[in-house]
C-alpha cells in the first residue's frame, strides 16, 4: 500500500467510525482538508476497493470499510497508539478500597462493571486460572451420609470447591485425599486433569464405582474454573437497535458461555498483550456485527487471563483500546498484591 493510499483509507475509516455512513470523496477532501483532489481521492478509493479494503454499497454511493480494511486500521492503531495512561488504574484502585472489595471475584467483577460504565458495551473477562494455579492440597470431607465435599486449595491463594452425591466411608476419603495430596502438591490444575485417571485408578483399584464417581467429579471441577464474568448485557440492545432477532442470538451467546469460553481460550494462547478480533473471524454467527477487544491480565508475571469488551464494528478503537489495556493493567497489580489475593 502506497502512503497515499494508506492515508486515504485509514481517513476513510475514521469518518466512517464517526458517522456510519457511505464516505464520499468530497466529504473526504472537506472534512480533511486534503492537499489532493477528489478526483485524486476517487481514484485512490478506487484503487482500494480493488484491494479489498473499501466497497460500494452501490454505484453512486461513497465507500465504506470491508472487514480487511477494519482491520488494517486497527492493526495500524494498535501499533502506533503506544502506552496511553488515562488515570483509569487510579480510578479501578480507589473504587475498589472505598467500596472494600477484597476476595479474587469481588475484585474481578467490579472492574468487569467499572469497564462497562467506561465504555458503554458488554464487557467481558475470562479467568484462566486452570494453568495459573499451583495446587496446594486436596482434600474430602463427608458432610452427610450421601454428601462429599471435595476441596482444592491453590497457591496463589485459590480455593475450588463443591459437593457432590457421593456414599464412601469417611477414612476411606481421609486416605485419598492423602494420596491426591502427595502426588499432585505443586502441580498446576491443567496438569492434574491430564495425570488424575491414572492415579485415582492407582489409588482405589479396589473400588472401582467410587473411583469412576471422583474422577467425574474432580475432572468437573477443573474444567469449570476457566470461567467467562460478563457485566453490561443490555448494552446490546444500542449496538442492534431494533434488530430483535439477532438480540436474542447474542444474548443466547453470552447466557449459554460454551462458544464464547471457547473463544477466549484460543486468545490467550495466541493472543498478543492486546487483541481485536473482529466478530466475522470467531465463527459464531451471532457476533459477526461486534468485535471484542481483549487484553491479557496476569498474577505475579503469570497469564491468568483476559478482560475486554464487546462492542459494535464501528467503535472508537483509538479510545477504547487504551481503556481496555489501563483496566487490564490495573486489574494484575491488584491481583498481584499480597492483600488482594
Amino acid at each position: 500500500m502506497t502512503p497515499r493510499e494508506r492515508y486515504v483509507l485509514l481517513k476513510t475509516i475514521e469518518l466512517y467510525m464517526e458517522t456510519g455512513e457511505p464516505v464520499g470523496s468530497r466529504t473526504l477532501q472537506k472534512k480533511f482538508s486534503m492537499d489532493i483532489s477528489s478526483a485524486t481521492i476517487r481514484n485512490v478509493m478506487s484503487d482500494l476497493e480493488d484491494k479489498s479494503y473499501l466497497y460500494q454499497p452501490h454505484t453512486s454511493a461513497g465507500r465504506l470499510p470491508t472487514d480487511e480494511g477494519i482491520k488494517y486500521y486497527i492493526n495500524y492503531l494498535l501499533f502506533s497508539i503506544g502506552e496511553i495512561e488515562t488515570g483509569i488504574g487510579v480510578q479501578i484502585v480507589d473504587y475498589i478500597r472505598n467500596f472494600k472489595k477484597e476476595t479474587f471475584d469481588e475484585i474481578f467483577n467490579a472492574v468487569l462493571k467499572f469497564l462497562t460504565r467506561s465504555t458503554g458495551y458488554v464487557s467481558l473477562g475470562m479467568k484462566c486460572a486452570i494453568d495459573a494455579l499451583v495446587i496446594k492440597e486436596i482434600s474430602m470431607i463427608k458432610v452427610s451420609m450421601s454428601k462429599v465435599l471435595i476441596v482444592i486449595t491453590c497457591e496463589p491463594e485459590y480455593i475450588i470447591h463443591q459437593i457432590f452425591p457421593l456414599k464412601v466411608e469417611p477414612s476411606i476419603l481421609l486416605k485419598i485425599s492423602r494420596e491426591l495430596t502427595s502426588k499432585f502438591r505443586g502441580k498446576t490444575l491443567s496438569s492434574v486433569k491430564k495425570e488424575l485417571i491414572g492415579e485415582i485408578n492407582r489409588v482405589q483399584k479396589e473400588f472401582l464405582e467410587l473411583s469412576f464417581s471422583l474422577k467425574s467429579h474432580i475432572i468437573k471441577m477443573v474444567d469449570n474454573v476457566n470461567d467467562i464474568n460478563i457485566s453490561g448485557t443490555s448494552n446490546i440492545f444500542n449496538v442492534l437497535e431494533e434488530d430483535f432477532n439477532r438480540v436474542q442470538k447474542i444474548i443466547n451467546v453470552l447466557e449459554e458461555k460454551k462458544t464464547l469460553l471457547e473463544t477466549f481460550e484460543k486468545l490467550i494462547d495466541t493472543a498478543d498483550k492486546i487483541t481485536v478480533v473482529l466478530g466475522t473471524d470467531t465463527e459464531i454467527e451471532a457476533l459477526e456485527p461486534f468485535s471484542i477487544v481483549t487484553a491479557k491480565y496476569s498474577v505475579k508475571s503469570k497469564d491468568a487471563g483476559l478482560v475486554g469488551i464487546l462492542g459494535p464494528k464501528r467503535m472508537e478503537y483509538s479510545r477504547i483500546i487504551p481503556v481496555v489495556e489501563n483496566v487490564s493493567k490495573a486489574l494484575s497489580r491488584m491481583l498481584s498484591q499480597e492483600k488482594y489475593r
